[in-house]
């Protein structure tokens, strides 16, 4: 009887956990990790802030952390690649063991907006890279690749979008989100384990802790 409690409440468990991580993860809609966990992200073509044009998968053979932001924004890229920058050296340095990309998913943006954001932002570290998309065709896939959706304030050139970054294996395989704008040291530590394939049973099993929880009570 409290089993089939349980599974009729389920369906409403799930919808309250996916409404806390949308709530964490700013006013977009959060990703579908269902459609994109545990795929590899396709092979785009980047422009860096120089005007240099290379291949996303020219970054294999190091975990990859992507930032989704757009270099006029004034509310959450700059928090979000701040927050960024004063956790992520504790983990590693960028360029030796692993990649930092921020990448813009505003059209518009050009290597100039790519310059001034690094400048803005301090970043001068070759392993933490800025880019945009070589073209349209390019910038959808890979948004569609990390389910990254946003929608343009027409009036602003602004954009509403979720806020996160996005951690890739050494081979370009989509591993782990982490949401918000202010991340801490444990939680990219543990997605970037998560990237390498370090995670143990216990970890991988911390989300669910509640549900499992729920059905030792109910049983």
């Amino acid at each position: 009887m409290r089993l089939v409690l349980f599974l009729g409440l389920l369906p409403l468990l799930l919808l309250i956990h996916t409404s806390v991580n949308a709530q964490n993860s700013g006013t977009g809609i959060p990703p579908n990790e269902s459609r994109t966990l545990n795929r590899p992200l396709p092979d785009v073509k980047l422009v860096d802030h120089t005007g240099r044009v290379f291949s996303l998968h020219e970054l294999r053979g190091k975990p990859v952390i992507i930032s989704p932001i757009y270099t006029h924004c004034q509310s959450a890229c700059p928090i979000i690649t701040d927050s960024l920058k004063s956790t992520i050296y504790k983990l590693g340095a960028p360029g030796k063991d692993f990649f930092v990309v921020s990448f813009t998913f505003d059209p518009q943006d050009e290597t100039d907006d790519l310059k001034r954001f690094r400048i803005e932002r301090n970043i001068y570290d070759d392993g933490w890279l800025t880019v945009k998309a070589y073209s349209k065709e390019d910038l959808f896939k890979l948004v569609d690749a990390l389910d990254f959706r946003f929608m343009t304030v027409y009036e602003t050139r602004d954009f509403i979008h979720p806020n996160l970054v996005a951690f890739t294996s050494s081979d370009l395989v989509l591993k782990k989100y982490v949401y918000g704008v202010v991340f801490k040291e444990e939680d990219l530590k543990r997605a970037l384990r998560h990237a390498k394939g370090e995670v143990s049973i216990s970890e991988y099993l911390r989300p669910y802790i509640f549900f499992i929880s729920l059905i030792g009570i109910i049983v």
